[in-house]
């Protein structure tokens, strides 16, 4: 009887340890996925203020002091680009 239930238990904990190896992979794709999606925002940030300061003729022809005021006065758009 105790063999049979120690058999029980061993079967229901080598169970429980796949379920947690596999909760411990989601989490970790979880956390990928976050850094992906951060790196993405970052890269669209960029990319709207090179739009930015293309629009207002700087691109060729800018100084530091002008692209400080490019991204001075476009501060606000630059923080949430457009979807």
């Amino acid at each position: 009887m105790r063999k049979e239930k120690a058999e029980q238990l061993r079967a229901e904990c080598k169970n429980l340890m796949k379920s947690l190896e596999k909760v411990e992979r989601q989490i970790d794709d979880i956390g990928g996925e976050i850094e992906n999606e951060k790196e993405m925002r970052h890269l669209a940030r960029l990319i709207y203020a090179g739009k930015i300061i293309e629009q207002s003729g700087l691109l060729y022809s800018f100084n530091e002091q002008s692209f400080l005021e490019v991204l001075t006065a476009n501060k606000g758009k630059l923080e949430k680009p457009p979807d």
